[in-house]
């Protein structure tokens, strides 16, 4: 069982918020195939304060998303409580701060990974959004800005100050920001850390892929749970395989090509709920790059997925590869 705060979960297996994918349309899938905790995608703390952006279809939160959760992006203490508190009244149960994105852009503002060189300023954040809300207050870190001893040091000082203060969880992903995503990840860390708080929820994230692998990572560094990110884009199905993986079954759960087309037409109907059609059809190309990677002739289903521009196109494509009734 996976504790976050007040909220327990028989599943250790979590989606991730991922910037630019994990909309309701991800969200959903993802609990059809057995995960119990989603993340919508990262959002800037200017943003979650603009109370008419929740009145948008992407950011409706619906019954059958419980528990959700939320990770927000800013520096100014005052800022991420009042995105938090707006976040949690228009219904995510969960608070997530980050402070390990290392995307360029994000950086160069000061936001994200850059922060974990202030460990007192996150926990500044922290501390004004713990008391502002009422709901689980969870930290997204990176192992530190880079790999020198002081940075370092900086990690384990606010992983300390964090465990002190009551922090509901840390999701913490085993690379520095500097690597981006260059190297394998440290779960070597990630151990250390369980071992040493052995009290604090931890959740492990970096290069999760693999079923066995995933589950592998999992119990040889005794974290509480792990968050799936790249692994689960195009691939909502890897919740089941996971689960097949630690109950120890032989067969793995594969899905077929007419259940992969199925899933595939699921998530272009939720997307048409949320975006309009010009924006739904190349928003979803990226989904179909690493749909078309489970599909028998990748390469041909890719190109043609990549040239279509109508919605017609896109259904009839649809229902050619993957063996659907019109």
């Amino acid at each position: 069982m996976l504790s976050i705060g007040n909220i327990k979960l028989k599943n250790p297996i979590i989606q991730a918020a991922l910037s630019g994918y994990s909309d309701r349309a991800m969200r959903v899938l993802a609990r059809k195939f057995g995960c119990e905790l989603t993340f919508s995608g990262v959002m800037l703390d200017s943003s979650a304060c603009y109370e008419p952006l929740f009145k948008k279809p992407n950011y409706i939160i619906k019954d059958d998303e419980h528990p959700i959760g939320a990770q927000i992006l800013g520096t100014n203490p005052e800022t991420m409580a009042t995105a938090a508190k707006n976040l949690h009244r228009v219904g995510y149960d969960i608070i997530d701060l980050n402070f390990g994105c290392p995307v360029p852009k994000v950086i160069l503002k000061g936001r994200g990974g850059t922060l974990l060189q202030q460990p007192w300023k996150i926990m500044e954040i922290f501390n004004k959004v713990r008391d502002t809300v009422d709901c689980p207050v969870m930290m997204k870190l990176r192992i530190g800005m880079d790999n020198s001893e002081a940075s370092r040091e900086d990690f384990w000082d606010l992983c300390a100050k964090a465990a002190k203060q009551g922090v509901d969880g840390l999701i913490v992903h085993g690379r520095t920001v500097e690597q981006r995503y260059r190297q394998a990840a440290n779960w070597q860390i990630i151990k250390e850390l369980k071992k040493k708080f052995s009290r604090m929820t931890i959740i492990g994230s970096g290069d999760l892929f693999e079923p066995a692998d995933i589950v592998d990572k999992f119990r040889s560094s005794g974290a509480d749970g792990v968050a799936i990110a790249r692994g689960a884009i195009g691939r909502p199905w890897i919740y089941a395989q996971i689960k097949d993986v630690l109950e120890g079954k032989k067969e793995i759960f594969q899905p077929g090509i007419k259940l992969q087309g199925q899933v595939v037409m699921q998530h272009f109907e939720i997307l048409t709920e949320l975006y309009d059609m010009r924006k739904c059809i190349g928003y979803f190309r990226k989904f179909m790059s690493q749909y078309s990677k489970s599909h028998t002739h990748i390469r041909k289903v890719r190109r043609e997925f990549m040239t279509i521009k109508t919605e017609k196109a896109l259904r009839q494509a649809i229902v050619k590869w993957y063996s659907l009734d019109e």
